[in-house]
C-alpha cells in the first residue's frame, strides 16, 4: 500500500486526468491519473512496459520516480517548476 496518495486534477481536462503524487517502496514518484466521475476514487493509469521490443506480461503504474525521498522529490519539483517558470 502506498503511504501517500496526493491527486492534482488537471483544471482544463475534460475527463478529471491529473497527475498524482506517489510514495510507494521507498520512491516518491509522479503518476499518471485520472478522477472517476460518480464517487471520486482516484485511478493510477497502468502500461505495459517494452522489454527488446515486446510487451512485458505484467502492468506497472506509468510513473516518473523523482526521488527516493520527499525531501530529494521537492528539490527535484523545484527545478522542474523552474524550468517551466523559465
Amino acid at each position: 500500500m502506498a503511504t501517500i496518495e496526493i491527486f492534482i486534477e488537471i483544471p482544463s481536462s475534460k475527463y478529471g486526468e491529473g497527475v498524482m503524487i506517489n510514495e510507494y517502496n521507498e520512491e516518491v514518484s509522479l503518476v499518471s491519473a485520472r478522477k472517476a466521475k460518480g464517487n471520486g476514487t482516484n485511478y493510477m493509469k497502468w502500461c505495459f512496459p517494452e522489454r527488446d521490443k515486446k510487451p512485458i506480461a505484467k502492468a506497472v503504474p506509468w510513473k516518473i520516480t523523482i526521488g527516493k525521498t520527499r525531501k530529494e522529490a521537492a528539490t527535484v519539483l523545484q527545478k522542474i517548476l523552474a524550468e517551466l517558470a523559465g
